[in-house]
């Protein structure tokens, strides 16, 4: 009879592999908010990835997550954590999100790997604001050094071709726009460079090549704008589209706007806050990532003009954007139908 007592003793307070199993595998709300303020940019760099272009709070990269060759996938802080965005795919989340996509983890390993459980060297803070813009600051000194060399050494010739350029994509050459022709020795390409935002504070030069269809940017990659004495504002996705608005809508009082980049598009936030115009017309690419680009210029604009209108003459002629309305058929791809 003792040893049948000692015996069910033993069996009651035994270890119940799964109990500890469970308690392995809990995590605290500390740690996951912990995971959650990891620096995702300081990360992405760590594991090899450079960024095409940052700031103190957001940066944009070529997708980790897959191959691609324009960069679309931004990162960025807010309320305290990050997030990203992959505007190829339209795929979103958190730094414990990313990581669970990047290992191929559950979640409570990507917590793990991140609160340092795991072998994985992790960037906890940002720098500090100041080393960051110094590094942008740095850019901005290169490009409007470069543009402004480039406007003093310009010859006849080279105006004329940055003009033609333009009538041969066209679209109404504007000389206040103060485009430049740039020779790149190591691409052995010549191309006309755009300043950004405008000529009165270039940031960042958009370069096109002439005759060939390759694009670079030189310094920080932002918003264009041309000003006008109008309450309205186009914004659109490249500055081309922006100048080819202007035909398509018979409109050449409207100030015009490109976000360069679907990547761009959380920036418009900012410019319309201080542009507080009337009416903003939005005519971004009729695409994947420009729909999902139009559905967050949509709100953003919502919150500054009275009115805000969805163009969508290029979506109706079946083209990816409004540029390609002006050009012959042989040169305006239709667009695939989503399904």
């Amino acid at each position: 009879m003792l040893e049948k007592i000692n015996r069910l003793w033993q069996i009651m307070t035994r270890p119940n592999p799964r109990q500890h199993r469970r308690a392995k595998e809990r995590i605290s709300d500390r740690e996951i908010e912990e995971a959650r303020r990891v620096n995702l940019a300081h990360l992405i760099e760590s594991l090899g990835h450079k960024p095409r272009w940052f700031s103190a709070e957001k940066a944009m990269f070529s997708s980790p997550l897959r191959e691609e060759k324009t960069p679309s996938f931004t990162v960025s802080y807010y309320k305290g954590r990050w997030g990203w965005k992959d505007w190829g795919t339209s795929e979103s989340g958190d730094t414990i999100a990313f990581v669970q996509a990047y290992y191929g983890l559950g979640f409570i390993e990507a917590v793990r790997k991140l609160s340092g459980g795991t072998n994985l060297s992790v960037p906890s803070s940002a720098p500090a604001p100041s080393a960051r813009s110094e590094y942008d600051e740095d850019k901005i000194k290169f490009v409007r050094k470069l543009h402004s060399d480039r406007m003093s050494l310009m010859s006849p010739k080279e105006h004329r071709i940055v003009r033609l350029y333009f009538e041969d994509k066209k679209v109404i050459f504007y000389p206040e726009i103060a485009v430049v022709m740039y020779h790149s020795f190591k691409d052995k390409k010549s191309f006309v460079g755009i300043p950004m935002p405008h000529a009165r504070c270039i940031k960042g030069l958009e370069c096109r090549e002439i005759g060939g269809t390759d694009r670079k940017t030189l310094g920080n990659k932002t918003l264009w704008y041309l000003g006008r004495k109008s309450s309205k504002v186009l914004v659109t996705e490249s500055i081309l589209d922006a100048l080819a608005g202007e035909i398509v809508l018979s409109d050449s009082t409207v100030s015009l706007m490109s976000i360069n980049g679907v990547g761009n598009v959380g920036k418009l936030d900012g410019v319309l806050a201080k542009l507080r115009p009337k009416e903003v017309l939005l005519a971004l690419d009729n695409d994947a990532p420009g729909r999902e680009a139009q559905i967050a210029a949509v709100q953003i604009a919502s919150r500054y003009a009275d009115r805000v209108i969805q163009v969508d003459h290029h979506i109706r002629a079946g083209v990816k954007d409004l540029h390609k309305l002006l050009l012959p058929a042989q040169q305006s791809t239709p667009v695939a139908k989503a399904e």
